[in-house]
Parts: structure tokens; sequence; C-alpha cells
């Protein structure tokens, strides 16, 4: 009798650790059944900032991707009075450069690729700058970046009212060729011809500042609306990242 009693307490006592361990067991988060809802955020954040898990990697990377596009962003934005407040340069239709022997509409036979100040790139480039709008070298080194912008830079964009934008600024603005658009995203360029329709209107005309001419499919008759605003600062080099990323888009869907 004794030892089937012993026996019986022995098991009871077993179930009964079970039923501790079982009420004592953590989810992925650390939570426990006894936990507040605050107690739970606390853990939350916890395992967030300081687990080492893939989990843990992988909800970082979710939750800054949702703070830069919905609040970061539309708040730099709200404050800049752009719905664009930053933008990197993938390509070089500004920058100063020989590039592959070319630069404007020359081509320089004994360079094949060369950085050049701006007296270097007025000599190559000036031409249609003077033909066509009547610029000058004087005009063109009072310009905000007179010499140019280079893969790479990021820019901060602050949304300047069209009747104060004029002929030498920089702008960010949409192309009106949609494909060329959804391609290549905003353009940055710079002004080149301004004027006012009957209707009250700004229309601008822009160019890059390595490119030969301003091309009609996207920047000869540029309205107001489409205008997401002038840089005014500039971080060079951080838009790689963006860049080996579209790289790597172009190349995927290729």
């Amino acid at each position: 009798m004794k030892k089937r009693e012993i026996k019986k307490n022995k098991m009871s006592s077993g179930r009964k650790e079970d039923r501790k361990s079982i009420n004592s067991k953590k989810n992925l988060f650390g939570f426990s059944k006894n936990d507040s809802n605050f107690v739970k955020f606390k853990k939350f954040w916890k395992f967030i900032f300081y687990d080492d898990s893939i989990l843990s990697y992988v909800l970082n990377f979710i939750l800054a991707f949702i703070f830069i596009k919905y609040i970061l962003f539309p708040g730099f934005g709200l404050v800049l009075n752009t719905s664009y407040p930053i933008v990197a340069i993938v390509s070089g239709s500004m920058q100063h450069k020989i590039v592959e022997h070319r630069i404007c509409d020359d081509y320089v036979m004994n360079t094949y690729d060369m950085s050049l100040n701006l007296s270097q790139w007025w000599h190559f480039c000036s031409n249609y700058y003077v033909k066509n709008f009547n610029i000058t070298k004087s005009n063109f080194t009072h310009f905000e970046y007179k010499n140019g912008l280079n893969i790479g830079d990021v820019m901060v964009l602050y949304g300047k009212n069209p009747k104060d934008i004029k002929v030498g600024d920089v702008i960010v603005f949409i192309p009106e060729d949609k494909r060329f658009f959804e391609q290549m995203g905003p353009v940055i360029h710079r002004v080149v011809k301004k004027w006012k329709t009957p209707d009250g209107k700004y229309h601008f005309q822009t160019k890059g500042d390595h490119n030969p001419k301003s091309f009609e499919n996207f920047e000869t008759n540029i309205p107001q609306k489409n205008i997401l605003g002038v840089p005014i600062l500039r971080i060079p080099y951080i838009g790689y990242v963006k860049l080996l990323v579209y790289k790597a888009y172009v190349f995927m869907k290729n």
C-alpha cells in the first residue's frame, strides 16, 4: 500500500511539474502566458534590437523600410515642400568628364576618361549654350553646381516656387515621356530656357551638362507641375548603393 501511495505521489508531482513547465513556456519573442501587454511590448523590442537570430534581422529590415518610406521620407517631404525630398544620381548626364572619349558633342581622341574643370568643360561644350540660349561662360560661373554633378551623388531637394526658378538652376522633374520615366525615374538637369504661357503657367527647357543637346522627348517643354524641386544639398558617393540596386534590377529584368 505504501509503495502504491508513493508511486501516486510521484506521478501527481510529475504532472504538476509538467503543468508548470507548460505554463512557463515562452514563445518566439520571449512572451509568457502571464505577461501584460506592456511587458510583451518591451520584450518584442528587446528581441528586435538585441536578438541575434535571422528573424530578428528580417524584422529589423522590414521595420527600417516602413520607417523610411512611410515616416521619414514623408516627414522630409512635408518640411521641404516636395514629394521627392531625396534623389540619387544614377546617370552621367550632369558630369563634367570625358567618358569613353566623349563629352557633349565632341570625340576626344587622346583621352578616354578624364574629369574636367570649368574652363576645360566650357571649351568642349560652350557652342550649344551660346548659339541657342546666349549663355556665356561668365553666366555659367554664377550658376549653382557650375562644375556639374557626378554619379553616386545624393541630392536633397526643396520644392521651390516655379516663378523663382531661373535659367542656370538645376531642377529635378518628372519627364513627360512615361516610358522614359518608368526606366530612368526623375531627371536632374540644368534649366537653359524658361517661359510663361498665356494661362500663367511656367514651362522650362533643360539640358544635361554632359549631353550634346536637350532631348525633345522629355526636356524641351517641361510644365511646372512636373517639377519636383531644386537641390539644396549634395552628398557625394552615397548614391552608389541605389546605383548597384538599379543595375541589379536592370540585369534581372533583361
